[in-house]
C-alpha cells in the first residue's frame, strides 16, 4: 500500500472507531461466531505466541491472550491508532496483561521471522491492499509448522445485509459500483476457494476451509438504520451526498428490506463467513 493509500485507509478506520465503539455489543456478538473455528484451527495452547493481524478494537486478541496465558503472549496489529486506543482500554478493563497492540500496515510491516506459533485475522484480510504480500509476511513470521487462520466474509448471496445494501444504494449511484474483488472490500474474498488458492500460492500447507454462520441481531429498524447511516462508513458517504428527499427514500428502502428479518422483539439477519487455515 502506498503511503497516500495507507494514510487514507488509516483516516477512514480512525473515523469509523466511533461507530464500532457505539455498537460494540452488536459487532462483537456477530463476529465472535467465527472464534471457535479460528481457535480450533490455530490449535492454541498455553505458552504460545500469537499474532493478530487487523485486530481493530481488540478481538480476538483479548480472547486468545487468555487462552495462551500465563506465559503466552499476543501481539495485535492494526492500521488505526484510534482503534488501538479502544483495544488497550478494553484490555485494561478486562485485566488482560499478556497482549500488546502496535500500529502497523500489514502490507508493509516488518515482523520478526519465525517467531509466532500462530497468526490470525478476523475479518481484516479483505481490507489489505496487497493480499499475496501480506500472506507472505505472515507466513514468514510463523515458526516451522506454525499455523494461520483467517475469517473472511462469504459471498453476497449468503450475506443478506450486503445484498440489501447493494440493492438499496443502486438507484442512487452515479456510476456502477466497483468489483469487490479488485480492491479492499468486505466481500473481496467471498468466492469459494479464492483464499485457499492464495494461501497455497504463498506457501502455506494443509490448507482447509470451513463455512460458518454469522448472525446479526438488531434491536429495531431504527437501530439498524443508525448503524448503517448514522456513523462513518461507505454507505453513509453515499447517503450524505443525496438530497433530503433521496435520503428519505434510501432510509425507507433500508427499513422495508430489513423488516423481513424481524423475529419477535428483535431483527435477526443470517450471515456467512469462511474460516480458512493452513500451516507453514
Amino acid at each position: 500500500m502506498s503511503p497516500r493509500a495507507a494514510a487514507a485507509t488509516r483516516d477512514y478506520w480512525d473515523r469509523a472507531t466511533l461507530r464500532w465503539e457505539r455498537f460494540e455489543p452488536q459487532f462483537m456478538y456477530s463476529m465472535a461466531a467465527v472464534d471457535p473455528a479460528l481457535f480450533r484451527a490455530l490449535r492454541l495452547r498455553p505458552g504460545q505466541r500469537v499474532l493478530d493481524a487487523g485486530c481493530g478494537s481488540g478481538e480476538p486478541s483479548l480472547a486468545i491472550a487468555q487462552l495462551v496465558a500465563p506465559r503466552g503472549t499476543v501481539t495485535g496489529l492494526d492500521l488505526s491508532p484510534q482503534m488501538l486506543a479502544i483495544a488497550r482500554l478494553r484490555a485494561r478493563q478486562r485485566g488482560v496483561t499478556n497482549v500488546r497492540f502496535r500500529a502497523a500496515d500489514l502490507g508493509r510491516a516488518r515482523l520478526p521471522r519465525a517467531r509466532y506459533h500462530g497468526a490470525v485475522s478476523r475479518f481484516g484480510l479483505m481490507f489489505v491492499e496487497d493480499i499475496p504480500r501480506a500472506l507472505g509476511i505472515l507466513r514468514d513470521a510463523l515458526r516451522p509448522r506454525g499455523r494461520a487462520a483467517f475469517a473472511v466474509w462469504g459471498p453476497m448471496s449468503r450475506n443478506p445485509i450486503s445484498r440489501l445494501s447493494a440493492e438499496v444504494t443502486r438507484p442512487f449511484l452515479r456510476e456502477p459500483p466497483p468489483d469487490p474483488e479488485n480492491g479492499p472490500h468486505p466481500l473481496r474474498l467471498g468466492r469459494r476457494g479464492m483464499l485457499e488458492r492464495m494461501m497455497r500460492q504463498a506457501g502455506f500447507r494443509d490448507v482447509t476451509a470451513a463455512g460458518v454462520k454469522v448472525p446479526y441481531v438488531y434491536g429495531s429498524e431504527e437501530e439498524f438504520l443508525a448503524m448503517q447511516l448514522g456513523y462513518p462508513n461507505p454507505l453513509r458517504d453515499i447517503y450524505l451526498s443525496l438530497s433530503r428527499r433521496d435520503q428519505g427514500r434510501m432510509r425507507e428502502r433500508f427499513a422495508r428490506g430489513i423488516r423481513h428479518f424481524r423475529s419477535g422483539p428483535v431483527i435477526r439477519v443470517p450471515g456467512f463467513a469462511w474460516v480458512v487455515a493452513g500451516r507453514r
